[in-house]
């Protein structure tokens, strides 16, 4: 079974600076230029749709920093902000763990390592027991960008894949732990899952128990097109608390869920978006 690396960073400018959106381009701009971990650039080049990567958004006050609208965020100098990468990789990348003054196109900051956890996968097991009794809490710490399509049978895939459905707003508990499902398999190496995952939505919506909610739509600037036009997309922050009844499908949902606890889920988790934290609540706790 893989390993899962979480690396958390502090990020002091020294400078005052305009960060780019999305902000996680600064750490991003590091490992494809060879300066921060460059063992991770295949990962961020790699086409695969589900990618064992996840960069966040520079923090700042313990909130993520994301672009709404057509401001840009300035950040004074000597300002501390944080930020996260967790992946999976076959490479030793330990001692490429490296901090100091950097250079970018940015400006210059400080970047110092302020945790290093490494997970095994299959001790991932041992958490879930813990949680068997518990209702799932998912806090989206960063707007999520989830696709009902997922859910959409494989035979149908094709004859709708033209139709831009856009982000769902309101995610249900299939989609987030299809979603969660399809980055564990990529994860283990698991290929071809399209069917599984269809039907492990389906299931989850049907055999769970929604205890509360918190959600609100955001809409938020992904990027820029080639021609210099911003790229917006509407995804959901908040949080969803939910409970599966049946026993052996709660376990696969936590240790799903628990590996997407470190790499996201959703759209455009390699550039910070679909952050998520599990939060567990004892069951009489509701009562």
């Amino acid at each position: 079974m893989p390993l899962i690396f979480k690396i958390g960073y502090n990020v002091i400018p020294l400078q005052d600076v305009i960060l780019p959106t999305p902000s996680s381009k600064v750490l991003k701009y590091l490992i494809q230029s060879g300066k921060l971990l460059p063992s991770l650039n295949n990962l961020i080049t790699s086409r695969d749709k589900y990618k064992p990567i996840f960069i966040s958004h520079l923090g700042l006050n313990q909130r993520r920093i994301f672009q709404t609208n057509g401001n840009l965020k300035t950040i004074s100098r000597g300002s501390k902000l944080s930020s996260t990468i967790a992946f999976s990789t076959q490479v030793n990348v330990l001692p490429e763990l490296d901090e100091g003054v950097f250079e970018t196109i940015y400006g210059k900051f400080h970047i110092t390592i302020e945790s290093v956890e490494i997970v095994e996968v299959e001790k991932l097991k041992e958490e879930v027991e813990k949680h068997m009794n518990d209702n799932i809490r998912v806090r989206f710490i960063s707007p999520t960008l989830l696709s009902s399509k997922v859910l959409l049978p494989p035979s149908l895939s094709e004859r709708y894949k033209r139709v831009n459905a856009g982000y769902s707003t309101l995610p249900s508990v299939g989609l987030i732990v299809a979603y969660a499902y399809n980055v564990y398999c990529n994860l283990i190496g698991k290929k071809e899952v399209e069917v599984r995952a269809f039907k492990f939505g389906v299931i989850s919506n049907a055999l769970s128990r929604i205890i509360g909610y918190d959600l609100h739509p955001v809409t938020i600037v992904i990027g820029e097109d080639s021609k210099g036009n911003l790229r917006k997309a509407r995804g959901v922050m908040g949080w969803i608390e939910f409970d599966i009844p049946d026993e052996k499908l709660k376990r696969r949902a936590l240790r799903y869920l628990l590996a997407s606890s470190y790499l996201g889920i959703g759209r455009s988790r390699g550039i910070g978006f679909g952050e998520i934290k599990l939060e567990f609540i004892k069951r009489e706790e509701n009562h």
